[in-house]
């Protein structure tokens, strides 16, 4: 059996990682095509270092100049590389547009093998819908579900997702959780090690963590500036420190609309890893548009607030655990209030650290 696993973003690495190493711990045969779709050392390479991932990669170069460019380049090179190089599976992660030229590269390959000798296109993270077809990753992540053949959607919620959306025939499909369970499992113990709160000048549970990257946030200058205010406004009514690790392209976006930062906002450089765990653990709450920290905040037990106006993680409003703002004001400091002394239970819906190994015996049944 051979393994295709197709990524580049920096939640695509961290959330593969737990397969890959499982694939070489059994020794399985598989390679990786890196698109290079972060293409920032900070938003990329220094994952694959810390994530210890090794084997065959292949590092495509696809032109960057625009989404189109981007998509159609990498759906050529990655077709390349499969006719030449091909796998009995093929994997992708969330919804990407790297992922959605890996499923498409596949597909088109396909059409010219025999029944017997097809890739099979394989999805984790399925299912998940924000009911938002404006967002770009909305329409990736249906697209994929709809061309894999073996789904993995997080929860029974996803899984519903796919059976609406009628992606479940001629498919097979498992339930597993997410594979940041596993992550957080392994890495916690050692982030508690780790001494950014002391560098930082920040006492555990006394300050807020804000992150900001996608273009609806970040693009728009009313939305930005609205949010900058309501980070000031936190300070003031909370008087706690607001950490705002900036995502490269929201450093630019800022520059490039003429707005300034409050002092009331501590703007740091991304962080490593670890760093960033412990960050977010020991935050007393945490404000963003990433969906892959909603999920990390409701398995570490920290309350979140969503700054956009829909979420796909579905589950993590159900149990109450995240409330989505946008970009008004007084919705994100009512948002605040209401979680602000709220006791957040750990959910379990996302797994307990055993996914990957779920997703590597479930692949196993199938060859």
């Amino acid at each position: 059996m051979k393994f295709c696993i197709v990524l580049s973003t920096r939640p695509e690495i961290i959330k593969l990682s737990p397969l890959i190493n499982k694939l070489a711990e059994k020794k399985n045969k598989f390679y990786l095509i890196n698109t290079n779709q972060h293409f920032l050392n900070s938003m990329s390479k220094v994952f694959f270092d810390f994530f210890k991932i090794k084997g065959k990669i292949y590092n495509i170069n696809p032109n960057k100049k625009s989404q189109v460019t981007f998509f159609s380049d990498s759906v050529k090179q990655i077709e390349k590389i499969l006719k030449t190089n091909t796998p009995n599976f093929l994997i992708v992660q969330g919804d990407t547009n790297t992922g959605l030229a890996g499923c498409m590269a596949a597909s088109l390959v396909n059409r010219n093998l025999e029944k017997n000798k097809k890739i099979k296109i394989v999805h984790i993270e399925a299912g998940l819908r924000s009911f938002d077809n404006t967002m770009p990753e909305e329409i990736n992540r249906k697209i994929i579900d709809q061309m894999s053949n073996i789904l993995f959607p997080p929860t029974k919620f996803d899984f519903n997702n796919l059976k609406q959306d009628n992606c479940l025939r001629f498919k097979k499909t498992f339930i597993v959780g997410n594979t940041i369970s596993d992550v957080l499992k392994k890495y916690i113990p050692i982030a508690d090690k780790v001494k950014i709160l002391e560098k930082l000048n920040l006492t555990k549970k006394k300050y807020f963590l804000v992150t900001l990257h996608r273009p609806e946030s970040v693009d728009i200058k009313e939305n930005l500036s609205s949010l900058f205010k309501a980070f000031k406004s936190l300070h003031k009514k909370y008087n706690y420190p607001i950490i705002f690790p900036i995502h490269p392209r929201t450093k630019d976006k800022v520059k490039k609309l003429n707005l300034s930062y409050d002092k009331s906002i501590k703007i740091i450089e991304p962080l490593r890893y670890l760093e960033f765990l412990k960050l977010m653990k020991d935050s007393k709450l945490i404000l963003s548009d990433s969906g892959g920290l909603q999920e990390e905040a409701s398995i570490l037990g920290v309350p979140c607030v969503t700054l956009r106006t829909t979420t796909e993680r579905q589950i993590t409003l159900i149990r109450n655990v995240n409330i989505i703002a946008g970009y008004n004001q007084n919705k994100i400091l009512n948002a605040v209030k209401k979680l602000y002394n709220k006791k957040i239970k750990k959910i379990k819906d996302f797994g307990n650290g055993d996914v990957a190994e779920k997703i590597y015996k479930n692949l196993m049944s199938l060859k």
